[in-house]
């Protein structure tokens, strides 16, 4: 069945986006149900899209109405065999209005500026059809100069915006920006890579295109044989507290605020989030989990294997970074080190796997709440930090991540169209590093046993420095609204969590004496570990008084020192 779509966008301070789609019904269907995804690849969390439609109608070729109902959320029926029309044709159309005003990577946003039309939030498809080659046509505000997405362009004049896919997956999985925005590139292997900005960049001191590159040469020699794709787009909103990232087949969309790039930090923190979009291309978009593809868009995926889609990722990005030479050794470890200490104030690392962190993705990580951190730990984060101790484990045989990335992309390209398993990993693993080492990264996917990372990089050269220093600890993080102070979470066997203190407490006084804002910013210098406070608290319109007994602040990593300098590069390079 060929879809052709036409995307209007006539005012788009409006936020609003006309969508027409023109087919012809198979023979044989007496109904067609269309859909609106639920959900992103990439985005595990039901966003239902369908919630931004405003208007949906269905007609015949002569333009009579065709009977449409909606039977369920995000789906609507087309029912050729009930409608009363005179002009009984194979061909239809179907029409929606939808709003589109909520910038994310995994959203569309129109306004007087731009639009970014991500495709899962705006374009419909049909259930159990095979939708080959659709066509879509954009039409939008003649001030707009310019349209950039990975779709394959088929305008033969240049005078229409006119796209093609191979099918429905690959057409929304190509997100569009369209506007007046910065556009550059650069060529590598023969392929175009387009690099897109819209937004603000404050001065700073970096070549952002040239650096990409970097990335891009990169992460690409990391894998054999030619570019996986006939060009790239890396699309980057640059606005005010935006951080965000989504892979895509060709391209991937990119958030980040633009006035932090000046600082060295921040500056890392974004090439690295272009090293782990762009790793994507050969790591999710091609490796995959089984259970990730083919898609169906109106209910969840489970997967037990995010430590491998995003674990390896987030192990690998920074890693990039600094094999691209973007950033020192000591820079790396700065990194490293505060995913340590991230790692270490989670209490959830004692109650969820890797692998049922990655199961629960729908439910705990894309639905973060007061006790998150509690009860789970995050597959990027931990899933991580277990590929480092992978890779030492790996270097200690003569080997590296590289072996297990290398197996990975054969076995891709051996049988592109099935998704690997676990069992097939852990048998790479095995081959590559042996049985031990195969068990060992098992047991850190599948429990919640403790991680000696200090020994690990003690025997790569590195020594942890840690600050003890006793300062007071209470364990409830804090909101302010205005001057007030709100609890927005307590963790788990502290202080506050031992005193009974809840999130949504707002603290009026402690011993009496009315705490605010500016108090709380000088707490430490006005309590004392070993001592009890009387907490005053307001909860749900009533006040309370509880007994908090101050603790010592847990150890923190203060650094990662380098001890052998040419053992820890070693280790990282290769």
């Amino acid at each position: 069945m060929k879809l052709n779509y036409l995307v209007e966008i006539t005012d788009p301070q409006t936020h609003m986006v006309k969508v027409k789609i023109q087919s012809k019904r198979p023979s044989n269907a007496d109904y067609l149900d269309f859909f609106l995804p639920s959900w992103s690849p990439g985005s595990y969390l039901m966003r239902e899209y369908s919630k931004n439609v405003r208007t949906i109608r269905a007609f015949n070729k002569g333009g009579e109405f065709l009977l449409l109902k909606q039977t369920a959320k995000g789906i609507w029926r087309v029912d050729f065999k009930n409608s009363e029309v005179k002009n009984d044709s194979e061909e239809f159309l179907l029409e929606y209005d939808i709003f589109c005003h909520e910038l994310t990577v995994r959203t569309s946003h129109v306004d007087h500026s731009h639009a970014f039309l991500h495709g899962p939030s705006y374009l419909m498809g049909v259930l159990d059809q095979e939708m080959k080659d659709p066509e879509i046509e954009f039409k939008f505000p003649g001030l707009w100069s310019k349209l950039h997405t990975g779709m394959k362009d088929i305008s033969d004049k240049r005078d229409r915006f006119l796209y093609t896919a191979e099918n429905y997956d690959v057409l929304i999985d190509a997100p569009v920006e369209i506007g007046c925005h910065e556009s550059d590139g650069f060529m590598h292997d023969g392929k175009e890579h387009h690099v897109i900005f819209y937004g603000d960049q404050f001065p700073h001191n970096y070549d952002l295109k040239q650096d990409m590159q970097k990335i891009v040469e990169t992460v690409s020699s990391h894998f054999e044989g030619e570019l996986p794709y006939d060009k790239y787009l890396f699309m980057t909103h640059f606005c005010k507290d935006k951080y965000g990232g989504l892979e895509h087949l060709n391209s991937t969309a990119l958030q980040f605020d633009g006035r932090r790039l000046k600082n060295r930090r921040d500056y890392l923190n974004w090439m690295g989030l272009v090293a782990h979009e762009y790793f994507h291309t050969w790591n999710v978009k091609r490796i995959r989990p089984k259970e990730l593809g083919p898609f169906n868009y109106t209910s969840e995926a489970y997967t037990r294997m995010h430590w491998l889609t995003e674990g390896l990722t987030s192990f690998m990005d920074d890693l990039l970074v600094y094999r691209s030479g973007l950033s020192t050794v000591e820079e790396y470890l700065e990194i490293i080190k505060g995913f340590l200490n991230r790692y270490i104030s989670i209490p959830g690392k004692k109650f969820h796997s890797l692998e049922e962190s990655s199961f629960n993705a729908w439910i705990k990580l894309y639905r973060p709440d007061e006790n998150s951190n509690n009860s789970s730990i995050s597959y990027y984060l931990k899933g991580g930090l277990v590929f480092s101790t992978l890779h030492f484990e790996l270097k200690r045989k003569g080997k590296s991540i590289n072996d297990l990335l290398n197996s990975l992309w054969k076995r891709y390209l051996d049988n592109p169209e099935v998704g690997v398993e676990s069992e097939e990993v852990m048998a790479m693993i095995e081959e590559i590093g042996g049985k031990e080492v195969r068990e060992n990264f098992e047991a850190r996917i599948s429990t919640t046993e403790d991680i000696d990372f200090e020994t690990f990089y003690k025997e790569i050269g590195c020594e942890f420095i840690w600050d003890e220093t006793p300062l007071p600890y209470v364990g409830a993080n804090l909101n302010y609204e205005g001057d007030r102070a709100v609890i927005e979470s307590v963790t788990l066997d502290s202080p506050a969590h031992k005193a009974g203190l809840n999130a949504g407490d707002e603290i009026i006084a402690i011993n009496r004496i009315r705490f605010l804002k500016d108090d709380f910013a000088k707490l430490e210098e006005m309590v004392s570990p070993g001592q009890t406070y009387e907490f005053v608290v307001a909860r749900l319109g009533k006040l309370f008084n509880l007994d908090v007994r101050v603790e010592n602040r847990p150890k923190v990593l203060k650094e990662i020192k380098v001890v052998d300098k040419k053992k820890v590069e070693e280790v990282f390079l290769n």
